[in-house]
């Protein structure tokens, strides 16, 4: 009895996860089919991994005055409008994902999340935002990257750090270098 109530809790439980959080990956948004589902975390184009309940930080605006790929208002109580440069700094708490576009024009990830501060509400096309740099990817850019890699690179020769270590974090740096 015992055994078979704890084959049915298991069998719920990947049922369950399967069913209301799956991982959403770069990768997923070539295909002719528009993934869907409830995704609670999103593997991006550089490798970083973003989840629901984490702060990104707004970087600048890619024009003088607003942000291209960020906006603001949710359409029912506050009209929808580009952000303004005057977020630039602050954070934003993820609270969802959306896969939208068209087969012809493309899929894209939208992210909802919510300011830390005040009542806003956010729109962000992800891709877009990290490679303009309206807001700030978790993973690292090439040049950062490739200054870590010189540290470490300097660490080894100075015997500071086993070959083993420099080739681990090398591993995990070359994906950012371009």
């Amino acid at each position: 009895m015992k055994k078979g109530l704890n084959i049915l809790i298991l069998l719920c439980t990947l049922a369950s996860s399967s069913l209301f959080g799956q991982e959403l990956k770069y990768s997923d948004l070539t295909g002719d089919v528009r993934p869907k589902g409830e995704f609670t975390s999103y593997v991006s184009k550089d490798g970083a991994t973003y989840n629901i309940g984490d702060r990104i930080k707004i970087g600048v605006p890619s024009s003088n005055k607003t942000f291209a790929y960020i906006s603001e208002g949710d359409g029912i109580i506050l009209p929808i409008s580009q952000l303004t440069a005057a977020s630039s700094g602050q954070e934003s708490e993820i609270k969802r994902f959306t896969v939208l576009g068209t087969k012809r024009s493309g899929f894209f990830v939208s992210v909802r999340s919510k300011g830390i501060t005040g009542l806003s509400n956010y729109s962000i096309q992800l891709e877009n935002a990290v490679a303009t740099g309206e807001v700030r990817s978790f993973g690292m850019t090439s040049d950062e990257a490739l200054a870590e890699l010189k540290k470490a690179k300097d660490k080894l020769g100075l015997e500071l750090i086993s070959q083993e270590k420099y080739d681990s974090i090398k591993v995990v740096l070359s994906k950012y270098i371009k």
